[in-house]
């Protein structure tokens, strides 16, 4: 993973993994309906404590057993606001943009790589502040499996 802080407090994540994916903003015992998210694994201490240093709100576990690391990572909300994110699907050699109504895809391709761009929310409430990353863009690359390979430069519904 490879992480840039750009002008108006953005930050570029190139190489990310992301887990606990909920694109399609589906109601969950950890998720209201219609909040769409992801979190992006930090697996380095040194980039943690540069984006805590910053303000975001990078939540670290415990490790599970001793001697292993914590677990870190950063949520990040996905919304369709004013102006949504842009958000670019790549499978072998074609590329499909998603929308609001499409996005929930991600949910369940399996994925190689992500690179991403993160705008900050800062935010008070009863006296309390944060920062909160938003997904500006995202480039996703699908892992393909053999069958969607063989269909990867025809239209995409052949691959989905």
């Amino acid at each position: 993973m490879e992480l840039t802080f750009a002008p108006k407090g953005r930050i570029q994540i190139d190489d990310a993994r992301i887990i606990y994916r909920n694109f399609a903003g589906e109601k969950s015992a950890y998720n209201r309906e219609g909040d769409r998210n992801f979190a992006v694994v930090i697996d380095d201490q040194e980039i943690a404590d540069a984006l805590i240093k910053e303000g975001w709100n990078v939540k670290i576990k415990p490790p599970r057993e001793d001697g292993d690391e914590p677990f870190m990572f950063l949520p990040v909300k996905v919304s369709f606001g004013k102006r949504g994110p842009n958000v670019y699907l790549v499978s072998g050699n074609s590329v499909t943009t998603l929308y609001e109504d499409t996005i929930a895809r991600l949910d369940r391709v399996s994925i190689s790589s992500v690179d991403m761009d993160l705008r900050p929310y800062d935010w008070e409430v009863n006296e309390k502040t944060g920062r909160t990353a938003y997904l500006q863009n995202m480039r996703v690359h699908h892992e393909l499996d053999r069958f969607a390979a063989e269909f990867a430069n025809e239209e995409e519904e052949s691959v989905f």
